[in-house]
């Protein structure tokens, strides 16, 4: 339950005034469209059908919605990638470049790297991603303003696993 807490805290915390204006606009056609649905309540099939499209709104609206605002606004990639795994020691490093294309100044990132097995084939590359068995985070808490890149690396220790395995990086700012 505390998780579930804090997630809605984090959440909350990564809104931005474009994500309560999107939620406003997305509520206000559910209720305008209930309301031609109420208004049309003789014809039972356009009713029937203005609530159909009022709930697929209010649904899909703040999904869609606050995912095209914050790739737009915070858009991050990640390039220049260099994984090494250390010979005397068990780790694995990966140094890359951050680089902010989006319309704002970044003020904060969170880059998350993790690693699972190699597939074999197609359902183990479908599962495999979803349950990594090691996962680093570091938070970047520096300005990045538009068109410009920083420089990150991270170490992943004790990196032991000796088989084929692949690196997922993905990197969410505000």
């Amino acid at each position: 339950m505390n998780q579930l807490k804090i997630l809605i805290q984090n959440f909350v915390a990564t809104l931005h005034n474009y994500d309560y204006i999107m939620f406003a606009i997305s509520g206000a056609l559910f209720f305008l469209i209930l309301l031609l649905a109420i208004i049309a309540r003789k014809k039972v099939g356009v009713s029937l059908f203005l609530v159909l499209i009022a709930f697929i709104i209010i649904i899909t609206g703040p999904i869609f919605g606050y995912k095209y605002i914050h790739a737009t606004l915070f858009k991050a990639e990640i390039s220049n990638l260099q994984i090494k795994e250390l010979e005397f020691s068990e780790a694995l490093v990966v140094k890359g470049t951050l680089t902010n294309l989006g319309s704002k100044n970044l003020q904060k990132c969170s880059i998350n790297l993790k690693a699972y097995k190699g597939p074999h084939n197609f359902l183990e590359e479908l599962v495999y991603p979803l349950k990594p068995f090691q996962k680093m985070s570091i938070l970047k808490q520096e300005q990045i303003d538009r068109n410009t890149s920083i420089k990150f690396k991270m170490i992943l220790e004790p990196f032991t696993y000796s088989k084929e395995y692949n690196i997922s990086i993905k990197a969410t700012c505000l």
